[in-house]
């Protein structure tokens, strides 16, 4: 599934809910989780590839397996706290959903640290010996 039927079927689901959602009904919550289900179904295949070039990637030579290991830990901090973020705000809760976002960030940046203190450190080492 690429991101335009994605998109596409999300807008549809909002739309439909839109409908739904005046009346209060149970059908509600069963579309909701049926669209996003279908979604997350969709986005499998991609994230098995993701999964098989990381895996290649984990048996290159060049490319340090600890680098890859910060950045499924990045990628996952970052999508769990969007994620939760995402229901703050839906359930009205805005200045927590910031926090949350924000402190999924920051995190991110601290799991960083290390490969940024690498680039920096080869960069000077570049610019020293040049």
């Amino acid at each position: 599934m690429n991101i335009t039927e994605i998109c596409a079927l999300a807008i549809v689901g909002v739309v439909a809910l839109l409908f739904l959602k005046d009346e209060g009904s149970v059908f509600a919550v069963l579309v909701r989780l049926g669209v996003v289900l279908v979604l997350v179904v969709g986005v499998l295949p991609q994230i098995k590839e993701l999964i098989s070039v990381l895996d290649a990637f984990s048996y290159a030579d060049n490319i340090p397996k600890e680098a890859l290991k910060i950045l499924l830990k990045v990628f996952s901090v970052l999508s769990v706290s969007s994620v939760a973020g995402d229901i703050c705000r839906d359930n009205g809760e805005s200045s927590i959903a910031g926090v949350v976002e924000m402190s999924g960030k920051i995190i991110s940046v601290a799991l960083s640290l290390p490969v940024i203190t690498s680039v920096v450190s080869v960069a000077t080492s570049l610019f020293q010996s040049g």
